[in-house]
């Protein structure tokens, strides 16, 4: 079974969308209930800005964590892409040009490689399309190759590929229980890249060195 949900149009018509997605559930044939919340919260995509109350079903303080806003968006990028959807092996098509662009290896004093695995790289492409929009692979392939070159060899303040197509920055955050929460921000040196082609190139030797 296949269901499309529109939430701007739920919205416009005056409904609740907790409400509707709550009766899609049953359309589904999988309703929500508790075992529902505690799948999500073993798997660990949920994070809590309180202790924890497994009384309390739906706690008013609890959030998607960064794994939990991953797999949406991944869900959302799937189910989203085009009337015609680029196929998985289409994607990773693309990382591997991609990832044929940047140094092997580690960055220096990271334990981070440049590239990334084939299937991470085509994961960031396809939210990147439902984040920033459809890029043919020519202008993609295009912008990285300038973003690459614009070192000059001397990659010491270049982002990872993965964090070229975009990243989360969280701003005004503190570390809790491990993750940093805070207000997150979306960036992309490559939507930069793309929407900037006759632009002169950055002085990168200013960027702050978290671009990992």
């Amino acid at each position: 079974m296949k269901i499309t949900f529109d939430t701007e149009a739920c919205k416009k018509n005056g409904r609740d969308i907790d409400t509707m997605l709550y009766l899609l559930s049953f359309a589904a044939g999988s309703p929500i209930t508790r075992d529902t919340f505690e799948k999500a919260r073993q798997q660990n995509y949920l994070k809590f800005n309180a202790p924890y109350d497994r009384n309390n079903l739906f706690p008013h303080y609890v959030e998607l964590s960064q794994d939990g806003e991953f797999l949406v968006e991944s869900i959302m990028a799937d189910s989203s892409i085009g009337a015609t959807p680029p196929s998985e092996e289409h994607f990773k098509e693309l990382a591997n040009k991609l990832r044929a662009l940047f140094p092997e290896g580690k960055k220096p004093g990271y334990a981070y490689t440049w590239r990334d695995s084939t299937s991470c790289i085509a994961d960031r492409l396809k939210k990147f399309t439902l984040k920033y929009g459809n890029y043919t692979d020519e202008e993609i392939i295009d912008a990285t190759k300038r973003y690459v070159a614009s070192f000059n060899g001397s990659y010491q303040y270049m982002q990872l590929l993965k964090y070229f197509i975009w990243k989360n920055k969280v701003t005004g955050g503190e570390l809790v229980d491990g993750r940093m929460v805070g207000e997150v921000e979306k960036q992309s040196q490559l939507a930069s890249y793309l929407d900037n082609t006759e632009e002169s190139t950055p002085t990168h030797v200013e960027w702050d060195v978290e671009l990992k």
